[in-house]
């Protein structure tokens, strides 16, 4: 099997970079959505808020530190020890998981500006296709008035064809609302005027590799990337070095001490373990959504070329008389319908395509990393007051 689909992925964003560069005012791109969205996030504003709090707090520790250094060797104590290797190593793990969850965060808001923008794509082309269908039922409708006027057809035959361009035309105004809401959607998650419009929206990149790898290798990139068992693994490490650290202060009462802290790294291990359960689900309903999206692209794609082939050889028959226009105009309308079918599939897989490459990344759903026990950002500057059970946690 061919891994290409991470290359393409990857050069897509690169190109599409470049191409947010050139694009002019009156010209949007799916990477151009994106950085505006991810600009016009509160969600990832209060996130970069908080690195920059702990970025802060990491500056100040770091003076601390240096503070205690100067007098270590005047002192001596124990607790000055404590200081100087356990505060910094538990604001580096707060610090490391926080920026992960920012960067989760920052890939969620991106790919639901990527689906928004699909979304627009599909209602711009599905409003192109029917707004040439209702030209094209309008000039076969003026045809068969002419035809009516010497008699070739009925007044019935003529009816059917007003009737099959006035269809076309409701269609066509109905594709036009849904294009209207679309674009509505993508200007407001970017922080533009809703009512913003642009002369191009370019798609030439937004193309899905014709082969995907298989469950086993997704599973296995999740494993090794996604921020949520990095995160896991950061919190269990921290408690390992921790306990190596305090069980050398020898506490009053040391059998207790020592159960509870083994309690904590037990917690942190059953934590790191969930985490790469709950990974591979996740991959697993990915790839369920992501291989009916690669059929039913195939699917389409099938019936589009026979749709393609059927009209060339209505319009044949039609030119010698074999069939009505009215036939003509329902295999027209078929091959609309066609048009904007494969044109849907064709970007429900590039877009499954890429969830699956952000999931088996560092991830992007904002929602699954948000720290609740693991990760503690407001950890007191003075070890004595950080000795609580972890599993308390804070809500922060």
């Amino acid at each position: 099997m061919k891994k290409v689909m991470s290359i393409l992925l990857v050069a897509f964003i690169l190109i599409g970079s470049s191409t947010t560069v050139l694009a002019g005012d009156n010209s949007l791109d799916i990477e151009k959505a994106a950085i505006k969205t991810i600009e016009n996030s509160q969600d990832i504003e209060s996130i970069n808020r908080k690195v920059d709090v702990l970025q802060k707090k990491s500056m100040d520790v770091d003076s601390m530190v240096n503070q205690v250094k100067a007098i270590l060797p005047y002192a001596g104590l124990y607790s000055m020890v404590e200081l100087i290797a356990l505060y910094p190593m538990e604001i580096e793990s707060a610090q490391f998981q926080l920026t992960n969850i920012q960067q989760v965060a920052t890939n969620g808001v991106r790919i639901s500006s990527y689906k928004g923008y699909a979304d627009l794509l599909k209602a711009k082309s599905a409003m192109d296709i029917q707004q040439q269908l209702m030209l094209d039922l309008e000039a076969d409708y003026q045809k068969a008035q002419k035809e009516q006027s010497i008699g070739e057809i009925t007044s019935a035959q003529l009816r059917l064809s007003e009737i099959a361009y006035l269809k076309a035309e409701n269609s066509y105004q109905g594709a036009r609302k849904t294009y209207d809401s679309a674009l509505m959607a993508v200007n407001k998650a970017m922080g533009e005027d809703i009512s913003k419009n642009y002369g191009t929206l370019q798609d030439d990149n937004i193309i899905p590799s014709d082969e995907i790898s298989p469950l086993s290798e997704y599973v296995n990139n999740a494993l090794a990337n996604r921020a949520e068992i990095a995160n896991a693994q950061s919190t269990l490490d921290t408690k390992k070095k921790e306990y190596d650290y305090r069980i050398a202060e020898i506490p009053t009462d040391f059998e207790f001490y020592k159960q509870k802290q083994e309690y904590i790294i037990a917690s942190a291990q059953n934590d790191l373990d969930l985490a790469k359960i709950k990974v591979q689900e996740d991959i697993t309903d990915s790839y369920k959504m992501l291989e009916p999206a690669m059929k039913n692209w195939e699917a389409q794609k099938i019936l589009h070329e026979k749709a393609v082939s059927d009209l060339q050889n209505t319009e044949l028959e039609y030119e010698t008389g074999l069939i009505s226009l009215q036939a003509l105009g329902d295999v027209k309308v078929a091959k609309a319908q066609a048009d904007v079918n494969y044109r849907n599939a064709q970007l429900d897989a590039w877009l499954a395509q890429t969830v699956m490459f952000w999931a088996s990344g560092i991830g992007y759903n904002p929602q699954s990393l948000w720290p609740a026990k693991n990760v503690d950002f407001s950890i007191s500057p003075y070890p004595s007051e950080n000795k609580q059970n972890p599993s308390e946690g804070h809500d922060d």
